[in-house]
């Protein structure tokens, strides 16, 4: 019965957030919705089927497959050298920033999937599947993402030539 409860409470959470527009408002929303429920119920974690998991983590990758196209792949040939030097940079910087959280002691749970890159969506399901702090990973990517749309604006306004 406890999951169901979960289910309710999560789904209401996402669509809510998603109806605010806030950035990955169903995962996030979700995840929000979850951890109230998980909270009022005094901390004690809801398990979730493995199978029902297992779906979900399914049926995550394959939405994230369906946003690709044909149209999307040709259109991307000019892009892939800058994409996989950005990538690998972008990479690079968070694995020296987990690194830095770890010298100082501030290294969350599966602190390199959290300063790593990538869709919050995709990211948390991976820490979830890895048992590996996908509450931190949420959490990072959430706040990323969230200060990029806000800074977007102000940061568009001082690069020329962008927007």
């Amino acid at each position: 019965m406890s999951f169901v409860v979960l289910l309710a409470v999560a789904a209401i959470g996402g669509l809510t957030f998603d109806r605010l527009n806030v950035p990955g408002g169903l995962i996030v929303g979700a995840m929000l919705g979850g951890a109230a429920y998980s909270l009022v119920r005094g901390g004690a974690e809801v398990a979730i089927p493995g199978p029902l998991r297992t779906g979900a983590f399914l049926v995550l990758g394959a939405a994230i497959g369906a946003t690709v196209t044909r149209a999307t792949v040709v259109g991307l040939r000019n892009a892939l050298l800058p994409a996989l030097l950005s990538a690998v940079l972008i990479i690079l910087a968070g694995v020296g920033i987990a690194l830095f959280l770890r010298a100082v002691g501030l290294a969350p749970p599966g602190d390199v999937l959290a300063t790593s890159p990538g869709a919050l969506s995709a990211i948390t399901a991976a820490a979830a599947a890895n048992g590996t702090g996908a509450a931190e990973v949420a959490l990072f990517h959430t706040v990323r993402v969230v200060l990029v749309l806000l800074s977007l604006p102000a940061l568009l306004a001082l690069l020329p030539g962008e927007g």
